[in-house]
């Protein structure tokens, strides 16, 4: 017999009713702290996985980015190059202008030699 049972308060079953409810309390809590810690790890585990998903997305937004940012650049030069092609046009339309109208000046000068010659042989009654 122990020291505690020789006590009369535990021979009365007062006290020993209420150590068994005391580590009843415990066990319980105990098994809700495993429970609890079984839960917290369960979560730590999909913490992890959705960090590596993350992580994952992440690289793969970044090639999609880097991609992106490339296009960009070809568009930018692509736009460089047409806004060059523009102003050389633009450079070069004012002497095509002159050009053309010089042309148009000498064609007139030829179709009125042209009539001209055309009514001096009219006048001379050639067949």
């Amino acid at each position: 017999m122990s020291a505690a049972e020789g006590c009369p308060r535990y021979r009365r079953g007062g006290g020993g009713e209420a150590v068994l409810r005391a580590r009843a309390e415990a066990a319980g809590y105990r098994r809700l702290l495993r429970a609890r810690a079984a839960e917290v790890e369960a979560l730590r585990g999909a913490v992890g996985a959705l960090h590596r998903r993350l992580e994952g997305l992440r690289d793969r937004r970044s090639g999609e980015v880097a991609k992106y940012q490339e296009r960009v650049a070809e568009l930018e030069r692509e736009i460089s190059e047409a806004e060059a092609e523009m102003l050389r046009c633009l450079r070069e339309y004012p002497a095509l202008l002159r050009l053309r109208m010089a042309l148009e000046a000498e064609i007139a000068a030829y179709r009125e030699m042209l009539e001209g010659e055309e009514l001096r042989l009219g006048g001379l009654g050639l067949p």
